[in-house]
């Protein structure tokens, strides 16, 4: 009988234990609802401010392509009147292996100013050049594309060999020569072709 515990003492002891643990342990405040991320959040962790770069629009345009909308930046240019446009040079940077650019620029003169026109994905952009643009007017009918010149075995034979070092393909037209250059790492090709016929100048 000395082992019996009355049913009120052990209720009251119960209760003393609660009491204190109460003021142990930390509760959660009353009215705040836990968060409960959504079922298909990823997890995230907080490492302070990160650095946002813009990825460059890798959308390839091709000259065919240019030369059709050039017309349209006309409407752009610093020279209001209706004087002759003379193209001198065109340039493309960045280029694939079928010959289309990341952009183009027009070497352009018309009336008494110089300017250069830019065209991308984003449209024509007009920068006004104070310099002297000289070279020879260029007949946009009369001159082969940079896609002809990339098909050409000189251009495929050089590109043949496979390589994990990025490669970098620019273009120049002026005074009716095709320049292009290829290069990669410490190593760089340049190539000129007869921007009529598309024959390769050695």
């Amino acid at each position: 009988m000395h082992g019996y515990l009355p049913p009120v003492f052990i209720i009251a002891l119960l209760m003393t234990i609660s009491l204190f643990s109460g003021c142990v342990f930390p509760s959660a405040p009353v009215n705040q609802t836990p968060e409960i991320p959504p079922v298909n959040a990823t997890p995230t962790i907080d490492i302070g401010l990160v650095p946002v770069e813009r990825t460059p629009d890798q959308t390839y345009i091709s000259f065919a392509e240019v030369k059709e909308n050039l017309v349209q930046s006309e409407l752009l240019s610093l020279d209001i009147f209706p004087k002759p446009t003379r193209v001198l040079f065109i340039q493309g940077g960045n280029l694939d292996r079928s010959g289309n650019a990341l952009h183009w620029v027009f070497g352009v003169h018309k009336g008494d100013i110089n300017e250069l026109r830019v065209y991308d994905r984003s449209g024509w952009s007009i920068i006004p050049w104070n310099g002297a643009i000289s070279g020879e007017d260029i007949d946009l009918d009369r001159v082969v594309s940079p896609r002809d010149l990339f098909n050409q075995s000189t251009i495929q034979n050089l590109e043949s060999t496979s390589s994990a070092i990025p490669v970098q393909r620019d273009i120049e037209l002026k005074n009716g020569i095709y320049t292009i250059a290829i290069t990669s790492g410490s190593t760089s090709q340049v190539l000129m072709f007869n921007a009529t016929t598309g024959a390769a100048i050695e």
